[in-house]
């Protein structure tokens, strides 16, 4: 027989003593022999009874103690934060894990406004979400950025829903930082790769061009030096030299009128 409470086990052993009281009073007015070896053994059985539910209450303790122990590492231990907060953002508890991804004790997280970790800018983004999950059942999140004394910002994923009494939020909190960090390099690329894909347009198609002095023709029917049509253009800067051919075409007089001086 398993009791629902240990109150039960005292109870009984309080109506077992008050039992074998009255038997010793009733010893003494001169009872049986065989009421005597009765009430020893009934006494026997009570003393027995007690004895199972004592072990019951002992293996029960044991297992209640075990299961704690189980949870709190899972929870504390666990690779996401985990924070209860009420309606206005209060902390009530937090996890180890919680603790070390704010940089804050955490005896000295508890009572404290989620908020104050929040940067002014993402502050309105966790109203909204609180404001959200207190007048609905389903899950909400959101994304914050946070900020650490003497450590860097985070940028976090926040999820939660309220608990079955509809008093506090139970949230998880995920550091989504090198994500967040390499979706906007991403958006940086993309942005630069379509500036230079809008300049490699621009001088794309059919260009005219002088045959003789190698001019452009631009939009508006202008003749444009080379250099400065593609400038106009582009990014591209332009320096000046002569290619090895020209100079052979174009100095070798000069060069054989020093030849003959010398």
């Amino acid at each position: 027989m398993k009791p629902d409470k240990p109150a039960k086990a005292s109870e009984l052993r309080r109506r077992a003593e008050e039992k074998l009281k009255n038997r010793r009073a009733e010893t003494r007015d001169g009872p049986a022999p065989h009421d005597l070896r009765r009430l020893l053994h009934e006494l026997q059985v009570h003393q027995s009874e007690l004895e199972m539910q004592n072990e019951e209450l002992q293996r029960a303790h044991t297992e209640i103690e075990t299961a704690l122990e189980k949870y709190t590492d899972l929870y504390d231990f666990a690779p996401t934060g985990y924070f209860t907060l009420t309606s206005d953002g209060t902390i009530r508890a937090v996890n180890l894990t919680g603790a070390s991804l704010v940089g804050v004790e955490r005896s000295q997280l508890v009572n404290r406004g989620f908020s104050l970790l929040v940067s002014k800018a993402s502050r309105p983004d966790f109203i909204d979400f609180l404001t959200r999950i207190f007048v609905s059942d389903r899950r909400e999140f959101c994304e914050l950025a946070l900020v650490r004394d003497s450590l860097p910002s985070l940028v976090v994923r926040v999820e939660g829903t309220i608990d079955e009494g509809g008093q506090v939020c139970r949230a998880a909190v995920l550091d989504i930082t090198e994500r967040h960090q390499t979706a906007v390099e991403r958006d940086r690329l993309i942005e630069e790769l379509q500036q230079a894909l809008a300049r490699v347009k621009q001088l794309s198609g059919l260009l005219p061009i002088c045959a003789s002095c190698k001019k452009i023709r631009d939009d508006d029917g202008y003749w444009k030096q080379v250099e400065s049509y593609i400038s106009s253009h582009s990014g591209a800067k332009f320096s000046h030299g002569i290619c090895p051919e020209c100079m052979a075409r174009d100095f070798s007089q000069y060069d054989n009128t020093k030849a003959s001086l010398g």
